[in-house]
């Protein structure tokens, strides 16, 4: 199977809203970016993979309108309706299978124009679950709940992940919220849907996320530091809550083992050297520790309180500042690809965790940790 590797990223910053662009010309300049990062022209990319949703945009087929603006006239052009991790898993099995050497991933959302909490109100069981007001937010709360029950998980160390992201965030140019933060700060915010506070949960953001991949051979020509494509996974849970243990994120589990597999590691807490995971919910980062292998379930809070996913810690998690610190709905799950991405090829700025070699990247879609994709990257 031939190597695939990224060459290229871009994103915007982060914000509440983007008033000054339309969804166009947010995305015409992370592509803009994306190209100069690598040294491409729109010539160089053979086909165009994006991720965006028809319900957001408010309009039907929506890659339509933003088409142009991605490169994508008169190229093989498709788009996926979940989190852009899922849409370059699209683009790399278009490259492996040989008709492409290149490709352009884009994933962005406006969260300012849309209601993210409406559209997963949509998303739940019609008939019975959606008349109880579940939604992204609530069923999320549900599964914290149930996790802390399980598993002795207490909401000053779900705090300790906040106080984390929110540091970290203060390193990263594109960051939406940055502050410095104390798990009294976390516990006394606004309960939104109990046990998640607000500042337990990642805010609504606009921006734009664009990933380049490009075959080994083309990759060696595009730059001295690719980040190969070294594994990976990607698993479905059960659509209906009822019909799933939320205290386990049983898909990211059996997502990261197919990762591992194809990576050829065995002991993940010390062959890989920076993560970067999806975390709408600061809890949920300590579950994912668990589904990723980094402890035994319900040792989340503890690798946590340790110190081990610090940015001076074993493994440091999240030196961006993820998801709880700008959360464009459907571009997250890239950004963390590109942020993996960054750490191994070496050009992290200040977040760079040092003598980084190989890095996972989460993302997710779907409420609950429904469906996941785990990415393994490297030198």
């Amino acid at each position: 199977m031939e190597k695939v590797a990224v060459v290229g990223s871009a994103q915007t910053k982060y914000e509440r809203k983007k008033e000054s662009q339309h969804y166009g010309e947010m995305v015409y300049e992370t592509v803009r970016s994306a190209l100069d990062s690598s040294g491409l022209k729109i010539e160089d990319i053979d086909t165009v993979i994006s991720a965006s949703c028809d319900m957001l945009d408010g309009r039907s087929i929506s890659n339509v309108f933003t088409a142009e603006a991605m490169g994508a006239f008169q190229k093989e052009e498709s788009k996926v309706e979940e989190d852009g991790s899922f849409a370059l898993l699209y683009a790399y099995m278009r490259l492996l299978s040989g008709r492409f050497k290149t490709a352009m991933v884009v994933a962005y959302s406006k969260g300012s124009e849309s209601s993210p909490h409406s559209y997963t109100a949509l998303m739940m069981e019609p008939f019975y679950q959606r008349p109880f007001g579940l939604d992204g937010l609530t069923s999320s709360a549900l599964q914290a709940r149930r996790y802390m029950d399980k598993y002795g998980i207490t909401e000053e160390q779900a705090a300790l992940v906040s106080v984390k992201a929110h540091k970290n965030a203060q390193n990263n140019p594109y960051a939406q919220i940055k502050m410095d933060l104390t798990v009294e700060d976390v516990l006394r915010s606004e309960v939104l849907s109990s046990p998640i506070k607000k500042l337990d949960a990642s805010p609504i953001s606009d921006g734009c996320c664009a990933v380049i991949i490009a075959s080994e051979e083309k990759a060696k020509k595009i730059t001295d530091k690719p980040a190969w494509i070294k594994g990976v996974g990607h698993y479905l849970d059960a659509y209906y809550l009822g019909h799933r243990d939320l205290a386990e994120a049983e898909a990211c589990r059996l997502a990261a083992q197919k990762a591992y597999q194809m990576a050829g590691i065995k002991d993940p807490l010390k062959e890989i050297d920076v993560a970067e995971v999806y975390d709408a919910f600061s809890y949920q980062e300590l579950m994912l520790y668990e589904a990723l292998g980094f402890c035994e379930k319900g040792g989340g809070g503890k690798l946590m309180e340790k110190g081990f996913t610090q940015m001076d810690g074993e493994l440091p998690v999240n030196p961006s500042g993820g998801v709880l610190s700008a959360h464009p709905f459907l571009a997250a799950g890239l950004a963390r690809i590109a942020e993996a991405a960054l750490q191994v090829s070496g050009k992290a700025e200040a977040r760079q965790v040092p003598k980084a070699k190989t890095a996972l990247a989460h993302g997710t879609s779907g409420v609950c940790l429904q469906a996941n994709c785990v990415w393994i990257l490297g030198r």
